[in-house]
C-alpha cells in the first residue's frame, strides 16, 4: 500500500491537470483490471472519473468512494518519516484509493462473491459537479457509501457537513486617472469597504457557525488607474438551509448598496447522515468491537462529494485516519492509523458485500 500511495502522490493529479488526473486513473484501471474487475471510463465536460465493479449492474451493495484529484502545491512530494507519510494529497484523500487498491489485492480470490463497486471522481476539490453529481444522475447506486474525506481524527465519524455557496461578486465603479479619484468611481475601493461589512454577516465565535472566506481578489489593469470593476471569489460555508437565507439577504443588500452582482456561482447543500440507518449502526458497532470505545458523531466544517449521495438518500460513512493539513504545505497521514482504517474498511465489506457464491443451493 505504501508503493500506491507514494506512486499516486508523485503523479500529482492536480484538479486543473486533467491529463495528471487521467494517468492517475490510469494506473488504479490497471491495478483493478488485473485482479478481474470491471472498469468504465467516465469522462464529463472535461472531467475525468472511473468506475469499477465485481459485475455488470450500476446498483452494488457497497460503494467504496475516493476523488483522486488534489489540489496544488509547491513541490510537495512523497516522505516518510517513522511515524507518518507525507505530501500533496496523502491525507486528502489519495490514502484511500492506496487502500482500495490494496484491499482488491489481499480479496483477490473472493472478489467473485462480493457484490462491491469503487467510484474514483477526478473534481471533488473543484466541486464535484463533473465527478460524482452526473455519476449518480446516470443511474449508478449503492445501498452504502464508504468516503473517508471528513471526520476529525480516526475516533470521529462525520455524521452532517455545511453546504458550500461560493460566489464570486463583482463591484461597478468608474474607471479614473490615479491622481484624479473625484472625476470616477474606484471599484476597488468599493470592494474593499463591501468586503468589510460582508465580514459582519458571520460570526466567528464557534466553529459550528457558517463562516466565509474571501478566497480570491482580482481588479485592475494598470499601476495608475482607478478599476471601473473589481471581483472578490467568496468561499461560504453555511450550516443549514435557515442560515444560508439569512446570508444571502444581507449580502444581497450589500451587493446593491456598492452596486455589484454575482457573475458566478456554485451552490452545495448541507446534509445529515441518518445513524439509525441498519450499515451505519453496523459499521459504528464495529469500530467499537476494534477499538475497545465509541466512536465520536461530529459535524464536518467544509463540504464533500458526500451531499450529492445525500440527494439520492445513499447514507455515506465518513470516517478517515489520523493525518493533518490538508490543503496545506505539511500535509501528513499517520501510518499506524491508515492500518487501523483499512483493517475496519476490510471486515466491513465483507460483512456488507459478500454473496452467495452462484449455484450455492438454499
Amino acid at each position: 500500500m505504501e508503493d500506491y500511495l507514494k506512486h499516486l502522490v508523485n503523479l500529482y493529479p492536480v484538479s486543473s491537470n486533467q491529463k495528471s488526473v487521467l494517468r492517475a486513473l490510469n494506473y488504479v484501471q490497471d491495478h483493478l483490471q488485473k485482479r478481474g474487475l470491471l472498469t468504465t471510463h467516465l469522462p464529463q465536460s472535461g472531467i475525468h472519473n472511473l468506475y469499477a465493479s465485481t459485475g455488470a449492474s450500476r446498483q452494488s451493495k457497497i460503494l467504496l468512494q475516493a476523488h483522486i484529484d488534489v489540489v496544488p502545491s509547491q513541490k510537495q512530494r512523497f516522505i516518510k518519516s517513522d511515524t507518518s507519510y507525507y505530501g500533496r494529497g496523502s491525507y486528502d484523500m489519495l490514502f484511500a484509493v492506496a487502500c482500495y487498491m490494496r484491499l482488491c489485492d489481499e480479496l483477490e480470490d473472493q472478489l467473485p462473491n462480493l457484490d462491491i463497486a469503487f467510484m474514483f471522481s477526478g473534481d471533488e476539490e473543484i466541486g464535484g459537479f463533473n465527478g460524482v453529481k452526473p455519476f449518480l444522475e446516470k443511474g449508478y447506486s449503492t445501498d452504502i457509501c464508504i468516503l473517508p474525506d471528513a471526520g476529525q481524527g480516526f475516533g470521529t465519524l462525520n455524521v452532517a457537513a455545511k453546504g458550500i455557496y461560493n460566489c464570486t461578486v463583482r463591484i461597478h465603479g468608474k474607471s479614473h486617472h490615479g491622481s484624479r479619484p473625484w472625476e470616477g468611481d474606484g471599484a476597488a475601493i468599493k470592494l474593499v469597504h463591501f468586503l468589510s461589512e460582508a465580514e459582519g454577516i458571520f460570526d466567528n465565535s464557534s466553529q459550528d457557525n457558517s463562516s466565509m472566506t474571501v478566497a480570491k481578489l482580482e481588479a485592475g489593469h494598470a499601476d495608475n488607474q482607478g478599476p471601473s470593476h473589481a471581483d472578490a471569489i467568496l468561499d461560504i460555508r453555511f450550516s443549514d438551509q435557515n442560515d444560508l437565507l439569512r446570508i444571502k439577504k444581507n449580502l444581497g443588500h450589500l451587493i446593491k448598496k456598492y452596486d455589484g452582482d454575482i457573475v458566478l456561482l456554485a451552490e452545495g447543500d448541507d446534509y445529515k447522515l441518518d445513524v439509525s440507518n441498519h450499515y451505519v449502526e453496523q459499521f459504528v458497532n464495529l469500530y467499537k468491537k476494534h477499538n475497545n470505545q465509541a466512536i465520536k458523531l461530529v459535524k464536518a466544517h467544509g463540504s464533500s462529494d458526500a451531499r450529492f449521495f445525500a440527494e439520492k438518500n445513499i447514507p455515506v460513512i465518513m470516517l478517515r485516519p489520523d493525518g493533518g493539513s490538508a490543503h496545506g504545505d505539511e500535509e501528513w497521514i499517520s501510518i499506524e492509523s491508515i492500518e487501523k482504517f483499512y483493517q475496519l474498511l476490510k471486515e466491513f465489506v465483507l460483512i456488507v458485500a459478500t454473496i452467495e457464491p452462484k449455484g450455492t443451493k438454499l
